[in-house]
């Protein structure tokens, strides 16, 4: 088994197969020849995101109002890193370049269980509709932005709910107006169908990509976004991503 290993932005990327996937910069191995293979075989991509160095655990967060049914703190879900390192609520996407490709939409439910958004963070596909939902005796807020614009801002008393259509891709920010200033949420609203989110250990699978180019790219919300080109010439890829314990500051 080879191996490339990368440095771009703080972090170390360990790219591996048999034989390896090969990095694609102006390689012309990104051009026909793979491209006359997508028909032919799928890729499964998998692997795991972790922060390399000493890491400290995210302290809770203070709670200001409705302490009575909240309690004093809530877990801080923005930055969460297992035993071993591993990065959770991480998304990788990969998208295919040179060739069309179709996404189908989904539906997704963002709700409010005791004083935090849930889930924590979410990736979606452009068109896919959002339930709102409010699981607490007591009002919250859904305030979506995108970049600096507001999508939409909607009261949920606990008996509402209401659906949103997202329709843009990008990173939609979410908080809560009534003075629960501690709560957060993220959704990744994405063209491509190839997508994860790590799980508790960093760990994450996607299957089903055609061999051939693709940018892949890496967000997170604390530790920030990669992209990188790579063309995926096997059925079977480890793509390993390590933060440097400086990002994770």
């Amino acid at each position: 088994m080879r191996a490339a290993k990368l440095l771009l932005l703080g972090l170390s990327i360990t790219l591996a197969s048999v034989p390896a996937a090969v990095v694609a910069g102006s390689d012309a191995r990104a051009g026909p020849r793979a491209d006359a293979r997508l028909s032919l075989e799928t890729a499964k991509i998998h692997g795991k995101i972790s922060v390399a160095g000493s890491r400290q655990r995210a302290k809770p967060l203070a709670v200001f109002k409705n302490r009575s049914f909240c309690g004093a703190t809530v877990r801080n879900e923005t930055l969460l890193i297992g035993l071993e390192g591993g990065l959770q609520n991480a998304v990788i996407a990969f998208r295919p370049l040179g060739r069309k490709f179709s996404t189908q939409s989904n539906r997704l439910t963002l709700d409010n269980k005791h004083c935090a958004f849930s889930p924590h963070v979410q990736v979606a596909t452009v068109g896919s509709e959002l339930l709102l939902k409010n699981s607490d005796p007591i009002l919250h807020t859904v305030h979506a932005r995108l970049g600096k614009e507001t999508l939409f801002n909607v009261g949920l008393p606990k008996w509402r709910q209401v659906t949103k259509r997202l329709d843009r891709p990008g990173v939609i920010r979410i908080d809560c107006d009534v003075l629960h200033t501690w709560m957060s949420a993220a959704i990744v609203v994405t063209d491509t169908p190839f997508f994860a989110i790590s799980d508790d250990s960093g760990n994450f699978v996607i299957d089903r990509l055609a061999v051939g180019p693709y940018e892949m790219e890496i967000w997170h919300e604390r530790l920030g976004t990669l992209r990188r080109r790579i063309l995926i010439d096997n059925t079977n890829t480890v793509v390993d991503i390590v933060y440097s314990s400086e990002n994770s500051r």
